[in-house]
């Protein structure tokens, strides 16, 4: 009965000790997660202010006042074929997993997603979905969201390279303008053949997956690419591009609300705009640096400043800052899924 009794003191003195032990692992964690999150808040607000000062406030309230609203209404209405697209996109990339998922989850996890992604660099955030959806491995789900991520990203690096080749290239002389159009279209091809031969990447990752470490972990991401072949990666990519034009329509309408446009260099310019936010995720929601490199850009083709401040912080709300708030309720509702299974 001693035996016993000292056996449990020792069990829980052990369990306590391992919890005292991963109190300050956790707490240094959170505090470093924190400390990243204040450094990219306060480079968000930074960038904003002296963008403010550049621009000048009152130009910025101006262009307000003599906006069209019909414009601006129609880049609105657009969020709506905008968010069916992702909608469709995770729809049919879940679907791959979990054959009977339904609209509603697909829905609620979209909109965490955009909730999580609002407050991260990059949108990072987005991965967040994957715990949303019930009965399926969130490691698969995050494979396919990484997929969805990538081709995404390569519609941006296209048209993106396209705009900045438009705008900085006309600056270089032929010799260096020259090689950097060919090192571009041959990066491009090389990019575009892996993505839509999906067979390519999960027979270099099998082949280096022995010395990677968390291999099992690893090898039931890369299971996620099992029923993803030629014909998924084609309707990813056409989805993908889909999303993009209807994206950038909207920016190009909202630049039109404040100031008459050129339709396309204003896609280009805001095509090199989106290129330039992807490759630079430094702040919360990209903000301030979306905005920067619009002045920068709309610049070029005689745009005012003020525009495409405008243009750039109607475009945060609409698509961005509309559909977190969505999100955040859905969020508060449903408890992540995760935690649902720990209560059971």
């Amino acid at each position: 009965m001693n035996i016993k009794t000292s056996d449990h003191k020792s069990h829980e003195t052990g369990d306590s000790s391992k919890s005292a032990g991963t109190a300050p692992r956790t707490r240094k964690y959170f505090s470093k997660r924190f400390l990243a999150f204040s450094i990219k808040i306060i480079v968000a607000a930074a960038v904003m202010i002296l963008l403010i000062k550049r621009v000048q406030g009152e130009e910025i309230i101006s262009a307000f006042r003599s906006a069209r609203i019909s414009l601006i209404v129609l880049a609105l209405l657009l969020l709506i074929p905008n968010i069916y697209l992702q909608f469709f996109k995770w729809r049919y990339l879940v679907r791959l997993l979990k054959p009977d998922v339904a609209n509603r989850e697909i829905i609620q996890s979209l909109f965490a997603g955009f909730t999580f992604g609002f407050i991260t660099p990059g949108r990072l955030g987005e991965f967040g979905r994957a715990f949303f959806i019930k009965d399926c491995s969130w490691v698969k789900l995050l494979g396919v969201s990484a997929i969805d991520k990538l081709f995404s990203l390569s519609i941006v690096i296209f048209w993106g390279a396209i705009g900045l080749i438009f705008f900085i290239g006309r600056r270089l002389d032929v010799y260096t303008f020259v090689p950097m159009i060919v090192f571009i279209i041959i990066a491009l091809m090389v990019i575009y053949y892996i993505l839509l031969h999906p067979s390519v990447i999960k027979s270099f990752l099998y082949s280096i997956n022995i010395i990677l470490p968390f291999r099992e972990k690893i090898k039931l991401l890369m299971s996620s690419l099992d029923n993803f072949h030629k014909p998924q990666a084609f309707r990813l990519m056409f989805l993908n591009f889909c999303f993009f034009c209807v994206f950038l329509f909207q920016y190009c309408l909202l630049a039109s609300a404040f100031e008459t446009t050129y339709f396309p260099l204003t896609f280009l310019a805001l095509s090199s705009v989106m290129l330039v936010k992807s490759m630079l995720p430094i702040s919360i929601g990209d903000l301030g640096v979306r905005e920067s490199a619009a002045v920068f850009f709309l610049g070029k083709i005689g745009l005012a400043e003020s525009t495409a401040f405008n243009a750039s912080i109607l475009l945060f709300i609409i698509n961005l800052v509309i559909p977190s708030l969505i999100g955040l309720v859905l969020v508060l509702k449903y408890r992540l899924i995760f935690v649902k299974n720990s209560n059971n």
